[in-house]
């Protein structure tokens, strides 16, 4: 039998699948490390209104004065 692709043309296959792979593992990384920080956000946030509780009211000061 024939031989269908050359030894070079193997390397190269199997490097493109290296980094597909790594591509693939590197993507459900993040994936679930962004997941896990999504999870503790709604677990430790409650509303907008206590979270911007401890943030002293402020008001506008006049600039131009006539």
């Amino acid at each position: 039998m024939y031989e269908l692709y050359s030894t070079t043309e193997k390397i190269y296959l199997f490097i493109c699948g290296l980094i597909i792979a790594f591509g693939i593992i590197y993507t459900t990384y993040i994936y679930f490390e962004s997941r896990k920080i999504n999870n503790e956000w709604h677990q430790t946030f409650t509303t907008p209104k206590e979270f911007w509780a401890p943030v002293p009211k402020w008001e506008w000061k006049r600039v131009i004065i006539n």
